[in-house]
């Protein structure tokens, strides 16, 4: 066996001990999604009873079949969370034409603990992660599917669809009738999804996560739409401070957000450069309009920025450490507001922190350094 492979089976054996190890509880959305698999399981398909955005709900269906299980939707993160670590050394592995350049994303996606955290509490999150990643690589590689996935992706979270100029000027050229299947699978997976909300509930979007931060949720009275945005400057202060300030429970390391845009900025011969930032720019303009937003929000982003950093950290290894100096100040404010709820200490909380270090470690001594800087 490949070593490459022996360590993508490590890392997701000790994840799955490490989820094995915390102790679930559902909060908040979650038990949105939970009951509307739960109801779809049992042959309802019940938009009204539940707000937010369904996509992985539809996963978890077989979950509950198999399990019968309350925490079904979480089950089916911790899946998709699992999933996520192959897809992210491939990704790197492809975006630089390295090996190593595979185990610093992977590495990367260990130092990005929210997803995998508000799992343990029934948000979506590690599920939307896994879908960024696997249309970033549908993209790289050129699938006929990427439409379909995408649309998948967006119906999980619509932060997802930010994702489509990786791929579209791609599939549009040339343009054929295996193509136009795709696209229309991906037509049918979204207008599917929004025509039953509409037919169920009078709104493309069951908007009600709107009103439940301001009081109890009333299914007879969703706000339109349109109530979710507003324009204006502290919007776009709040993405600023969504990406550089720990105690928003930040997805990333600021010192990755930086060296990510100054790698955009500066290395012009990077993959897909134009396209990735037209990528950021969207999330941001998206996100900085919403009338209140998260730092999740930016997950499309702050993927994006972490993957195209990696040529500044395999060439500058002591940047590597700054990094995860840097990170243990991300894990913190999740441990504090997330973390306590699910893992018995903070000690076994960190231990995808140590993994990573673990395996940035097991690079610099066991293995050769074949990265080309220039590419």
């Amino acid at each position: 066996m490949k070593n490459e492979y022996k360590i993508i089976i490590f890392v997701m054996a000790t994840m799955l001990a490490y989820f094995l190890l915390g102790h679930p509880v559902m909060m908040d959305d979650g038990f949105h999604y939970e009951g509307f698999a739960e109801s779809l399981a049992r042959g309802s398909l019940d938009f009204k009873s539940f707000y937010g955005f369904q996509g992985l709900s539809f996963f978890a269906v077989p979950i509950f079949w198999l399990t019968g299980s309350p925490n079904s939707i979480i089950i089916t993160s911790m899946i998709f969370s699992l999933l996520s670590i192959p897809l992210a050394y491939f990704i790197g592995k492809e975006f630089y034409g390295g090996r190593r350049a595979g185990i610093y994303f992977l590495i990367l996606f260990l130092l990005t603990p929210y997803p995998y955290t508000t799992m343990m509490r029934g948000f979506q999150e590690a599920a939307l992660l896994f879908f960024i990643l696997l249309i970033i690589y549908a993209s790289l590689s050129k699938r006929l599917w990427t439409p379909a996935i995408w649309a998948i992706g967006g119906i999980v979270k619509p932060f997802a669809l930010v994702l489509f100029p990786l791929f579209a000027r791609d599939f549009l050229s040339r343009f054929n009738l295996n193509k136009l299947a795709w696209v229309f699978i991906a037509c049918a997976i979204g207008g599917g999804y929004l025509g039953i909300n509409y037919y169920q509930t009078g709104h493309w979007v069951n908007n009600a996560a709107i009103n439940s931060y301001q009081g109890n949720f009333d299914p007879t009275n969703l706000p339109p739409l349109a109530e979710s945005f507003v324009f204006g400057a502290k919007g776009f202060l709040r993405v600023g401070a969504n990406l550089f300030l720990n105690f928003r429970k930040i997805m990333i390391s600021p010192l990755i957000i930086i060296i990510g845009m100054l790698s955009l900025l500066f290395n012009k011969g990077l993959k897909l450069r134009k396209e990735i930032i037209l990528v950021v720019v969207l999330n941001f303009v998206l996100v900085g309009s919403l009338t209140f937003s998260f730092s999740k929000y930016l997950l499309p982003m702050t993927t994006l920025l972490a993957l195209v950093s990696i040529g500044y950290l395999l060439k500058y290894k002591w940047l590597m450490v700054l990094v995860f100096i840097d990170s243990l100040f991300v894990f913190l404010p999740i441990w504090n507001y997330f973390g306590h709820n699910f893992w018995s200490n903070i000690y076994i909380y960190l231990l995808p922190l140590m993994f990573a270090m673990i395996l940035f470690i097991h690079e610099q001594i066991f293995t050769k350094h074949n990265f080309n800087s220039n590419s």
